[in-house]
């Protein structure tokens, strides 16, 4: 039996351009696929976040179906928060080619009396000044999970500083991190974020995999690097990162005690490498609906055969 999943983040409306497609209007948001990856773990799921009047209900409807509980999710009479994004030849890079997020920046956030109390909460990619409001509305959490992105890194870094500190675990990708922290360093950016509050600080890299940062008992650092799954061919990446933090909140929320120690983390870590590389393997989140637990696990232990060596 898994502890509840509070999850709040960005449902909307992505188009998304690669070196070789591209897809418009489809779903995204990060609290989509957090939402869903969470709950290939997790019993139970709740998801906080506004939509506008012009998001499409059958996408509600496929939401549902992947019994994440929508119940607190608002609409309002205005357009739903929208990216376009577009990925260089190399997909570890892209750019924001515009974001219409004032659905994100305007929300007063009110978290709704049953969900304050859940012991683990994610904060998954939106402005940060939201991201404080909703985690300064959940009472004494026992885990919690944020993650952060490039624009509102330098929109907000006060309120992201604010956010670091309310923080457990906190997740950047390497360009994100390393512009936060001004650093060229990934160790430096690692650092950075722990010397903010948490205690846990895991770097995104892509094609390259992760990087997990810690403190050691002689105030040192303590490091671990996953390597991605081999990829033939990237279709899409975008809410790879999302469904990594999804996966690993989930993993974690199934840890009795829900204190995960730095291997529970790196166990974690591997778990969501695993589900990050379906995302890749679609536009939107199609590879990530169809993919089951059966199909998760014969990866996860091709994964482990992959990866494991001995002194």
């Amino acid at each position: 039996m898994s502890a509840r999943i509070l999850l709040s983040g960005t449902i909307g409306i992505d188009t998304i351009i690669t070196p070789t497609d591209r897809a418009d209007s489809v779903l995204g948001g990060s609290a989509c696929f957090a939402g869903v990856a969470a709950r290939l773990f997790a019993d139970s799921v709740d998801i906080l976040s506004i939509i506008g009047n012009d998001f499409p209900g059958d996408w509600m409807e496929s939401l549902e179906r992947q019994h994440v509980n929508l119940d607190h999710v608002v609409r309002y009479q205005g357009p739903s928060f929208a990216w376009t994004g577009e990925y260089y030849d190399n997909m570890n890079k892209r750019r924001t080619v515009s974001a219409k997020d004032e659905v994100m920046v305007n929300w007063e956030v009110d978290v709704p009396e049953v969900l304050r109390d859940h012991p683990v909460i994610v904060a998954s990619c939106m402005v940060p000044a939201r991201q404080l409001q909703f985690l300064n509305q959940c009472r004494n959490p026992r885990l919690v999970l944020t993650d952060s992105m490039d624009k509102w890194i330098t929109r907000q870094p006060e309120m992201l500083d604010a956010v670091m500190k309310r923080s457990h675990i906190a997740l950047m990708n390497e360009d994100e991190a390393k512009g936060y922290a001004h650093t060229d360093s990934l160790l430096e950016a690692g650092e950075h974020i722990l010397s903010l509050g948490p205690a846990y600080a895991i770097i995104k890299q892509g094609e390259y995999g992760a990087s997990l940062f810690a403190r050691n008992a002689r105030d040192g650092l303590r490091m671990f690097r996953c390597p991605a799954w081999p990829l033939r061919s990237v279709v899409d990446p975008t809410g790879a990162g999302d469904t990594f933090l999804g996966a690993l909140s989930g993993y974690l929320a199934c840890l009795p005690g829900l204190a995960p120690t730095f291997d529970d983390i790196k166990r974690g870590i591997v778990h969501a490498t695993v589900a990050a590389s379906f995302t890749c393997e679609s536009f939107s989140a199609a590879a990530l609906f169809t993919m089951d637990r059966k199909r998760f696990d014969e990866r996860l232990t091709e994964y482990r055969a992959m990866t494991r060596w001995d002194w």
